[in-house]
């Protein structure tokens, strides 16, 4: 076999390997974010039932939980671009 097919089969399947990394740290961080809403609307449901939902904006947990969730959101989008460009560039 010509050693430029199998160096264009090897990048090819680094790709997908790569690809195939990016989409299981998409997966991860989109759990992550999950769990961050589910702790968030399980101290939302607290405040309600205590009747506490002007204290709980300054709750230091839900200030960190809320920071948390934007943070697991931006890295989502810089995965999910980082992943789209990737199968763009597998297509060509």
């Amino acid at each position: 076999m010509d050693k430029t097919v199998l160096n264009k089969l090897k990048n090819r399947a680094m790709g997908v390997a790569s690809a195939a990394m990016v989409r299981v740290e998409l997966a991860t961080e989109e759990s992550r974010l999950k769990t961050k809403f589910q702790s968030l609307g399980q101290k939302l449901y607290g405040a309600v039932q205590d009747d506490l939902l002007k204290a709980i904006k300054d709750d230091p947990a839900v200030v960190e939980l809320i920071g948390g969730i934007e943070e697991t959101k931006k890295k989502i989008a810089e995965l999910e671009k980082k992943l789209s460009k990737g199968t763009a560039g597998e297509e060509a």
